[in-house]
């Protein structure tokens, strides 16, 4: 299996929309709650798989995720989510960890 691979990111601030549009919780010993403001953006994708993967981080490192069929997909739900413009974001081939 091939190591995944950040193809995009960009960072939300006051011109985004935050929250967003879509509501993402997260459950632990201490009940279910909302995730605090996502800072980033980034777009992974491995080579041996099809799909495109949208991570949105938080400041505290906590992270949320949806899967896509295509990397416009991906971009599309960012844009609808948060109003990211296509030229916000900065490509690049680094490895996801």
């Amino acid at each position: 299996m091939s190591e995944m691979v950040v193809v995009k990111k960009a960072l939300l601030n006051e011109r985004h929309l935050r929250p967003g549009r879509t509501k993402h919780t997260t459950t632990d010993k201490n009940g279910s709650r909302e995730f605090p403001p996502f800072i980033s953006l980034v777009i992974t994708h491995s080579p041996d798989q099809a799909e495109f993967i949208l991570w949105r981080f938080c400041e505290n490192r906590l992270k949320a995720h949806t899967h896509h069929d295509t990397l416009e997909d991906a971009l599309h739900q960012a844009e609808w989510e948060f109003s990211v413009a296509p030229n916000e974001w900065a490509d690049t081939n680094e490895p996801f960890s």
